[in-house]
Order: C-alpha cells, then structure tokens, then sequence
C-alpha cells in the first residue's frame, strides 16, 4: 500500500463533477451507529483470509483513501486487500501450520453462501487492493460518522455486492454509497460520507502528524490504524460529560496525545501487531526502560509472567484519587476497611512489581514479586492488610521458616497465601514452596529454551518499559492435563489447532516523549 498516492486530491470548485450518490435516497437528518460499515469491513476480512488461503492472485498497485478524508478524522483504518502482496502469501504459509485449515476454509465459504455471497464472483473483483475505514466525530458520540471506502476493480460488482448486503439486512436502514473519482465510499447515509468525505483544503494524507504517524509503522502490514490525539481527548470529554466519570482525570496520558498508530502484520514465524504514539502524553503512559531483576529468580517452568514499574505513574494515580471529589469522600472509609493507608498500598507498586504463574498442584501456583528499597515499611504494610483479611475471612495468620526467611501464611482452609521478605524484595506466593523455587539455585525463566526461543522470535530487547510472556506451548498442554484430571477433555480438533501457537510476548518501549509497543504470537 503506498500511503499517499492514488487517488486525486478534489479541490471545491472541482469536487461536484467527480461526486455522485448512488443507492437509495436516505434522511441526512438520520444518525445511526454505522454498523454496516463495519460488518461490510468484517465481511471483506474474511473474504481476504478465504482467497489467501485459497492462493492470491497477483499484486496489485495500490493507493490510499486518506486523500479523500478531512485532516480531522479521529480515526484511519487501512486494510491490505491485495491478496498477491507478501503480507498474504504469509497468511496463507502460517495457516498451512494448522490442521484445521481445510475445514476453517470451508466454514468461512459457508459463512459467505448464507448471504448468497461468493468470494470469486462477488467480492474480489468489487474491493481494490486497498479496503480503508474512516470515523469523523458527531456533536455527541452517537453520531460518529463511519465511512467505508475502496476503488474496486470493477464498479458494477461493488454496486451489486452492496445491492446483497442491503438485501439481507433487516434495519430498514440500507446501506448507501458515493462514487469520488473511482473509490466508492460506503456508509449508512448520505450525510455521514458529507461529514467524512474533504470538502475542500487538507486531507489527512496531507496532514504532517498522520505521515509521522504512519512513519513508525512497518511499511508493509495487513492492517495500519491511525487515532488522532486531539479527536481522542474531545472523545474522553464527551464520555466524561456524559457520564460524569472522572475518565480525563485519570488517564492524563491519554489526553496530551499527538497520536496513536498501529499495525498487524504477517511474519514468517508469527503475527505482530506494533504501534506507536507521540506527544506530551506518550510519558504519562509507561516509566522509562529498564531490566526487570525479579524474573531472575523466576523458576524456568514458569508458564506466564509479567513485569511493569509503576514510578511517577503510581504518585499521579495517588493524586489523582485524592483530588476526586467522589473518591476522596470515600476513602477514610476504604482506609478502615483495608486497615491500611491507601498510599502506603500504592507505595508497594512504585518499583518493579511481577507476576508469574507456574505448574503447581491441583491448580497453577501464582506468585507476585515486589521490589522495595524499604523492606520494613512494605512488610508491615502487609502485616496489616493480612490481619484484617484474616479477620474478614476467618483465616488464620501464622509464622514459619523456609529456605532460611521468615514466612507468613494466611491460611484459608481451601487454599493459603505466603509472604516473605527477601532483602530487596518481598514475595507473595500460592505455592506451597513459591518461596524456596524462588531463592534455589536451580534453572531460571531468563535461561528456558522455550522463553529464549520467544525472545529471539519476538525481538524484544532486554530493556524495555515492561512485558509480558505466555508459554503457549506449556500452557496449553497443562490445560488439556488438567481438564483430564477434571474428567473432560479438550475436543481433539481444537487441541491439534492449539499445538502450532507457541507463545506470546508483549512489551514496550519509551524514549521521551516516543512510546512505542510490540506484541508477537509466535506459530510454528
């Protein structure tokens, strides 16, 4: 997809000789959600996975719709529909892993028939090799406008293909559309594509912040999305407005973006999706990089685990909470409650703070790890809210040793929660020796083949703003143990479908005011 050429850029004076609506007449003064938009967005989704799967055609030359929107879009979806383009082909080679594919194909060709839709004859020769969706904002959120837009290969197909999505739909709403110099811009009225639709001056293709945004995602992608910062936080004052949340004041962040881009894309050994946001904001969103230190006591069996620091972003939340006038009344009573501080809680999340899971007995054992600078303070913290968990709960706290700590147990008859402090960190665990696989000396996460093996796929850097990781391939395989033990089992389709995803990785990345953030699931 080449982002900026294609198609023409209509000046006003020029705009009325390339415009015409077609499809039935509709009330401008309707405002509907433009669900038909998206199902008509869906539909071609499938379509796509249903011709790739089946081999694509050639490639095709691309360009981009966003010529043909306003600058002030709040959001650009940009979908590959050439089916001959390397993101495809990559489809079609990581569907071929799965022994399901056959019978996915046919259900998706089925899915079709129901509306008297074939792929061949009715939807690859009515898309172009570029399907985009665009939403502008209303006066108020339900009256968002949603446009569909391609430059179909042949304009009677794409007239006819609409013609049977209007026939199978029962709103009594039809679906309308406007051909501008070759594309065909879809949506529930006529006054929707008016209200998305440039009508005069910059497009979005021309505005600087949507190039750079766009400039951070991978050239070639299955879909790129685009959010407009400013459009974002007029949405996050409407919802705040509307129901009278304190939504804006606790996502600061969210507010002061430029941008927000990401894309989904195919790779040989998986699918990525990485996005990007700039602006002010982009800081409010993740502390800066590190190395976690916690995962390095992390067992190497550990089948999920999770790593974040909280930093300035936890003393905001704290202020935060302290100024909402409806929380802050209610606090005192929340502080009762917990026996505890508020602040001395949020204290504990400063650092570094993880969370991993790993085979344990009847159930997985979960465990948190927190890093502290001041071991004393995050113990009696903890002495605290256990004492008054064991009181609500009718549990009982009591005091033992393992591998050489002290150790607190809660104990809830069913099941028991342990916690310890070791030195610069404190751990709290499920596991009846959570505490002693943490301090042995035996084989870690950071040197597991199968995390090793993730790292590498993913290419996630060791410094990084925070990630999580999920050994699919064990996780999985414990599931079917464990619902065995339940006696049931998964459906031997659905396990061998399962058997080729061997993990996912999300992190992110923060530079100053650039925020950047990856998730990869590997297939192989």
């Amino acid at each position: 997809m080449q982002r900026r050429a294609g198609a023409a850029c209509l000046t006003a004076s020029t705009r009325t000789s390339y415009l015409r609506a077609d499809g039935p007449p509709t009330d401008p003064g309707v405002t509907v959600p433009a669900r038909r938009t998206f199902i008509a967005a869906l539909l071609v989704m499938l379509s796509l996975l249903l011709g790739a799967g089946c081999g694509g055609s050639a490639g095709r030359a691309g360009s981009s719709g966003a010529s043909l929107i306003r600058s002030d879009a709040l959001a650009f979806v940009s979908i590959d529909s050439d089916l001959g383009s390397s993101q495809w082909q990559k489809v079609n080679d990581l569907s071929k892993k799965f022994p399901g594919r056959t019978l996915a194909l046919a259900m998706l060709q089925q899915s079709l028939a129901k509306n008297h839709i074939d792929y061949n004859d009715d939807v690859k020769p009515a898309v172009g090799p570029e399907v985009d969706l665009a939403v502008v904002l209303g006066p108020n959120l339900n009256d968002a406008a949603v446009v569909g837009l391609t430059k179909p290969d042949d304009a009677g197909k794409f007239k006819a293909l609409v013609k049977k999505l209007n026939e199978t739909d029962s709103s009594g709403q039809p679906a309308v559309y406007r051909e501008v110099n070759g594309w065909y811009a879809l949506s529930d009225s006529q006054a929707h594509i008016d209200e998305v639709l440039k009508s005069g001056g910059k497009s979005l293709s021309d505005e600087s912040t949507y190039n750079d945004a766009l400039g951070k995602l991978p050239s070639s992608a299955l879909v790129k999305a685009y959010i407009s910062g400013p459009q974002l936080a007029k949405v996050i004052q409407q919802l705040q407005q509307a129901k009278g949340s304190g939504l804006a004041g606790t996502t600061p962040g969210l507010t002061k973006l430029d941008f927000i881009s990401a894309a989904l894309s195919a790779e040989n050994d998986g699918l990525r999706v990485h996005g990007a946001t700039g602006g002010a904001g982009s800081s409010d969103l993740a502390s800066g990089n590190y190395e976690s230190k916690l995962i390095d006591g992390v067992p190497a069996d550990a089948l999920a685990f999770l790593s974040f620091r909280g930093g300035k972003g936890i003393d905001q939340l704290r202020s935060q909470f302290e100024t909402n006038p409806t929380f802050s009344q209610a606090l005192p009573q929340i502080e009762r409650a917990l026996g505890v501080k508020l602040s001395d809680v949020l204290a504990l999340l400063r650092g570094e703070v993880a969370f991993y899971m790993r085979p344990g007995g009847a159930l997985p054992e979960g465990t948190l790890a927190i890093g502290t600078d001041d071991q004393s303070a995050a113990l009696s913290t903890l002495d605290k809210l256990a004492s008054r968990l064991a009181a609500l709960m009718q549990a009982k706290v009591t005091t033992t040793h393992e591998a050489g700590h002290a150790v607190k147990t809660i104990d809830f008859t069913r099941f028991a929660v342990r916690y310890a402090g070791l030195g610069d960190k404190i751990l709290i665990t499920t596991g009846l020796n959570g505490i002693g696989a943490y301090t042995a000396s035996g084989s870690k996460l950071p040197d597991a083949a199968d995390f090793k093996e993730a790292k590498s796929a993913s290419g996630m850097p060791s410094s990084n703003a925070g990630f999580a990781y999920v050994d699919l391939k064990n996780a999985i395989a414990l599931a079917e143990s464990l619902s065995g033990l339940a006696g049931s089992s998964l459906p031997p389709k659905v396990a061998e479908n399962l058997r080729p995803l061997r993990s996912f990785i999300a992190w992110g990345d923060r530079s100053g005011d650039a925020f950047t953030f990856d998730a990869f699931l590997e297939i192989k």
